[in-house]
Order: structure tokens, then C-alpha cells, then sequence
């Protein structure tokens, strides 16, 4: 079931998105340390506007990528109309950005949240061993939600440095439940981006092996004739 997922992420979503997400990421973090702490107050204030600044990026990012992809993302509001969310919506997938302080964390409880995890709800048939005995649904062309999860280790208020270390940062693509509190599926893109660099590869050496084997040129009916009546003569 896995690989249905990723077969479909790998086939709607450009590999141009997730090297936008990665190339920018560490860039994007960094930013928003400077200029939460850029300005003429203190580390208190510095620290609870990074969140806000590193967002507000972050989304500015996803939304770049997606345009430079061909995707369409949309800015969709919270349903407490506090802020909006940026959201890309492919043919079969609805896709939100995520900041977690670690690869398996899931995000705060969010009523946006649940009604798009409310998509995922087919999954269960494939994660609860107890529902097995009855067939299986199919996942046909029904939309799948799914979320980009982004982080690393930020400056806090127990660390005097403000200093980002860039091996901490992880990107990734999970599915989550229909209740919001786990994942369903949760993959690294670096696997995403490596799959994509594999079928580049099978199908570069595909060319070149149809290149060294030219096709002959079978002619059209008209031209065998004329050749037939050119060697009666």
C-alpha cells in the first residue's frame, strides 16, 4: 500500500518542488533568525516572533515552489480565521507545510487539520489489522492528504546561542491519520528525491539503448510498388 502513495506523490508532484523546499530550507531558517533578532528588543521578544517569521517564509517558499512547478497552491484560512494556509492541490492530493520539532512529530491539534486528515479516512482499512477480514477499498481517484514536514534545532530560551547547525534540519512527507494524532506513512525526501534521480536514470539509458538500435524504416505501400516496378525494368 506504501508504494501506491509514493508511485502517486512521485507521478502528480514535480521533482523541481522538493529540491525548491530543500535548496531553500536552511536559507529560509537562518532568515528567520535574523530577523527575529535583528531588531531593538530583547531575546524574550526575539524568540516568540521567530515562530511567526519562520512561517510566514516557509510559506512564502512552498507557494514559490509550487508556481515554479506548475502546481497550484491556494491560501486557505484557518477556520478560526487567524491566519491562512497556503495548500497545493494537485489532481489526487492536497498538500500542507508543516514546522515539528522532530521527524515523527505530528503538528498541534488544528479543526483545518482534521477536516483534510477527514480525506485519509480509507487508510484505516489498511492499518488496522481487525478490519482485514473484510475486502479491501480501493483507492481509485480519491484525494489524498498529505503533509511536508519541515524542521530543526532553534535557539531557546535555555540556549544562549542563536546559532543554527544545519545538520539538524529534516525534511519529509507524511500521511496522517484521520484523527490527526499519527501517521499513517511518513517518508524522507531525500528517498522521494532519490526514486525520482533512479527513473531519470532507467530512462536515460532506455534512450541511449534506442538510439544504438536504430528501427528500420518500413516503407508505405505506394513506395513498394514503385520499387517493385523500378527493378522489373
Amino acid at each position: 500500500m506504501p508504494n501506491v502513495l509514493f508511485e502517486r506523490i512521485i507521478a502528480q508532484v514535480p521533482r523541481k518542488f522538493w529540491t525548491h523546499l530543500r535548496e531553500r530550507q536552511f536559507a529560509i531558517y537562518k532568515q528567520s533568525v535574523e530577523i527575529s533578532f535583528g531588531e531593538f528588543w530583547t531575546r524574550a521578544e526575539a524568540l516568540s516572533l521567530m515562530p511567526a517569521n519562520r512561517r510566514a517564509l516557509w510559506e512564502s517558499a512552498q507557494r514559490q515552489a509550487a508556481i515554479a512547478s506548475g502546481l497550484k497552491p491556494f491560501d486557505v484560512p484557518h477556520v478560526g480565521d487567524n491566519c491562512s494556509c497556503v495548500t497545493i492541490r494537485t489532481a489526487e492530493l492536497v498538500i500542507t507545510g508543516h514546522f515539528v520539532d522532530g521527524p515523527r512529530q505530528v503538528p498541534r491539534e488544528a479543526e483545518s487539520r482534521k477536516q483534510n486528515a477527514a480525506l485519509n479516512r480509507y487508510f484505516e482499512y489498511y492499518t488496522d489489522e481487525r478490519l482485514l477480514t473484510r475486502p479491501l477499498p480501493k483507492l481509485d481517484r480519491k484525494p489524498v492528504y498529505i503533509n511536508v514536514l519541515h524542521g530543526a534545532h532553534f535557539p531557546s530560551l535555555k540556549s544562549e546561542n542563536i546559532e543554527l547547525d544545519e545538520t539538524t534540519c529534516f525534511l519529509r512527507v507524511a500521511v496522517p491519520a484521520q484523527d490527526c494524532r499519527t501517521y499513517l506513512f511518513n517518508w524522507s525526501v531525500d528517498d522521494l528525491l532519490a526514486e525520482y534521480s533512479s527513473r531519470h536514470d532507467i530512462q536515460a539509458q532506455q534512450e541511449l539503448e534506442d538510439k544504438a538500435h536504430p528501427k528500420r524504416k518500413v516503407a508505405a505501400p505506394g513506395e513498394r510498388t514503385k520499387d517493385k516496378g523500378r527493378q522489373a525494368k
